[in-house]
């Protein structure tokens, strides 16, 4: 409704000018009206935004659902000639005095907890306060009058005596917080938080210093705006651009902090914490705010998996508390919600994470954060699959390519950091075997009846490629595992040797302290014996705890799986290669056709022939060059390529590929030189009018 509404005024500013009203034909009037129109639709949007605000207010399951259709209860009415009827005058009449009531109620509440007075915010009237404001907080109008009124340092104020630990309101501290998050959250999406705003939020009301931890109780209630979540986000990374600097919470006498300086850090982690789990419950904010930030996400992971706690960076953004909502936002970045809100963002946010999983620094990460990457995993198992199992190679140019443009090796970075977690195991060897499983099904149906009787024999089954497939997906799952499951036992084994060594140099010093002891009596006897004993008992716990661990079975079972797994890397390129042989020679050696079952009692013929086929219908998606023969892979279009990688997949090449066992290690087919049914024979040139 806003973009009509400046479309309205664009081509009223137009048509009112002389030259454009003489140029084009216009019914009189017809400018005036136009204005009118406009200034209704201006008064129509507020009205609009007022009641889409109250619909989510209302419907807190569906946070960011657009619900202008059920919000509006009036139907929007036009009239030929008089602009709008009187019915829509008196709604929006209606409404912008129910809205300027609302307003004035709203700074009237926030006038009486602001006026001065000698118990200057007792816990009487905050109470009164809240109460009120609990029942209006989705009013955008009420809200709007009350924060207006607020401000940004009356509103810290006010968060800072309801929530300091040692103040005198924390009486019902949970409802104060969700009534004001709510409040603070339908204002956000009223009202435009800028850094001017936002550069006023601290008690002294000093420009610049933002004292965001007072945020932290409000940010889980209320669906937030997502530019506010952004620009809170930005200054917790350290990434704003301006004079704005995110203080936490101001301390010492100036400050008026009665809690403390230690306080004030686990407020602001709580804080940020908070945020990030608010900015991850935003589908369309997610993807895009997490890719900027992925390198500080993902190194903090490590940081606080391998450095002592004195060795880290300063700075609450890199604490060990904030581990699981870090591997929240990145799960949601690329979970099903943010894939479906936003779609091109999460893709690049999924194609920078498994960039950045397979060329960044070797080290450990979080298991918050590898149950993350599982997360992700199985939402885009379409595309990793793709990734193993397409005949083309990727095409960096284009994220929405086959595996998203990434290589498989890529994945299997992300797919052994995930599985190292071991939560996430199950549900992605599912998905390799429900995909490998799938695959198979999708070759028997799309070639039914193909070796009837009458059929003769093929080089090649047609589905061998679809088998090939669903092995490799099997076999990619399969080896990334043993690789993970390796990997875990050489660190295991390491830490065992670091264990052994610091265990020797132990009983070193527990033995010579024992020899040291004086035995001139029966009392240093006793404790000598006694000493020497419990030597001999931490020695042999520890022997009998570190000389065996029950690895060698796990062991056996990796080296078998290893053993039956086979991967066959560049099979792609071996592919193409055979099937442009194949396509070349068939004016000496005909493909044979291939007839399936259609469906319904039908069947189709596949020649091999990309035209005859269907795979090329034009000019668009015609991946043949000059010659008749396919251009580089890297020289087609999307469409080109798309055709090409379904021609390279259909029954008549596949079955026709004499190749096939030598490129992708299939079992050698019985071949019948001289097959050939009487549907299937060459036909003269003078017998194509009888097909």
């Amino acid at each position: 409704m806003t973009k009509l509404h400046q479309k309205l005024r664009t081509q009223e500013r137009a048509l009112a000018a002389h030259a454009h009203v003489d140029a084009v034909p216009l019914a009189a009037g017809a400018p005036a009206r136009l204005r009118a129109t406009g200034t209704w639709a201006e008064r129509e949007v507020a009205a609009l935004h007022r009641r889409l605000v109250l619909a989510q207010a209302a419907d807190p399951e569906a946070p960011g659902a657009t619900g202008a259709t059920g919000a509006t209860a009036t139907s929007v009415r036009w009239a030929t000639a008089g602009g709008h009827e009187a019915s829509d005058q008196t709604a929006a009449t209606a409404t912008a005095t129910a809205t300027a009531t609302a307003t004035a109620a709203g700074r009237a509440l926030a006038e009486r907890l602001a006026r001065p007075g000698p118990d200057h915010r007792d816990r009487d009237r905050l109470t009164d306060t809240i109460a009120v404001l609990d029942r209006r907080a989705d009013d955008p109008g009420f809200v709007a009058g009350f924060y207006d009124r607020l401000g940004p340092t009356g509103l810290a104020v006010l968060l800072h005596h309801l929530f300091d630990p040692a103040g005198p309101a924390r009486a019902r501290p949970a409802q104060a917080a969700e009534v004001l998050g709510r409040g603070l959250a339908t204002y956000s999406r009223v009202r435009v938080l800028s850094d001017a705003w936002l550069g006023r939020f601290s008690r002294q009301g000093r420009a610049g210093q933002v004292e965001t931890s007072l945020l932290g109780p409000l940010l889980g209630h209320g669906q937030f705006s997502p530019q506010l979540l952004e620009r809170l986000g930005a200054l917790m990374f350290g990434t704003a651009r301006g004079p704005l600097r995110d203080v936490g919470l101001l301390t010492g006498p100036r400050g008026g902090m009665r809690s403390g300086p230690w306080s004030a850090r686990a407020a602001h982690r709580e804080y940020s914490a908070t945020l990030l789990r608010a900015i991850a419950a935003e589908p369309r904010l997610a993807p895009s705010f997490a890719s900027r930030h992925l390198p500080h996400l993902l190194h903090a992971s490590r940081l606080v998996t391998e450095l002592p706690k004195g060795l880290r960076p300063p700075g609450d953004s890199w604490s060990e508390a904030l581990e699981p909502a870090r591997a929240a936002l990145v799960a949601a970045a690329g979970g099903a919600a943010a894939q479906r809100a936003s779609p091109a963002a999460a893709r690049q946010f999924v194609v920078r994470l498994v960039e950045m999983g397979a060329a960044g620094p070797p080290g450990r990460i979080s298991p918050h954060l590898r149950a993350a990457y599982g997360q992700v995993l199985h939402v885009w198992r379409d595309d990793l699959h793709a990734a193993i199992t397409s005949p083309l190679p990727p095409d960096r140019s284009r994220p929405d390519a086959p595996g998203l443009g990434l290589a498989a090796g890529q994945w299997a970075a992300l797919l052994r950091e995930s599985l190292r977690g071991g939560a996430s195991a199950p549900l992605l060897a599912a998905d390799a075997i429900t995909a490998a499983a799938r695959i198979e099904e999708q070759a028997w149906l799309g070639t039914g009846g193909y070796n009837r009787p009458e059929a003769g024999h093929y080089p090649a089954s047609p589905r061998t490629l679809a088998y090939h497939q669903a092995n490799e997906i099997v076999a990619f799952f399969g080896t990334a595992l043993i690789d993970a499951a390796e990997a875990e036992l050489r660190d295991h084994a390491a830490a065992l040797e670091q264990h052994r060594r610091r265990t020797a140099v132990l009983l070193d010093i527990l033995a010579e302290t024992a020899k040291s002891i004086d035995v001139t009596s029966l009392v240093r006897t006793l404790v000598n014996l006694g000493t020497g004993l419990t030597v001999e008992i931490v020695e042999d716990r520890v022997r009998r705890a570190t000389a065996t661990l029950p690895t060698e079975r796990s062991r056996a079972v990796l080296a078998a799986l290893r053993v039956g797994l086979r991967i066959l890397p560049g099979w792609q390129e071996q592919y193409r290669a055979s099937v442009t042989q194949l396509w070349r020679h068939r004016g000496s050696s005909p493909l044979r056709p291939v007839r399936v079952d259609a469906g319904g009692g039908t069947t189709r013929v596949y020649t091999g022939d990309p035209r005859a086929d269907g795979y090329v219908t034009g000019p668009a998606d015609d991946f043949l060059g000059p010659g008749n023969e396919p251009i580089a892979v890297e020289a087609m279009t999307p469409r080109q390529r798309s055709a090409y990688g379904a021609w390279l997949a259909s029954p008549a090449i596949v079955a026709n590929n004499d190749r096939l066992p030598s490129v992708l290690g299939a079992p050698p087919a019985d071949v019948v030189p001289s097959w050939g049914p009487d549907w299937a024979r060459p036909r003269s040139p003078g017998d194509r009018g009888l097909e």
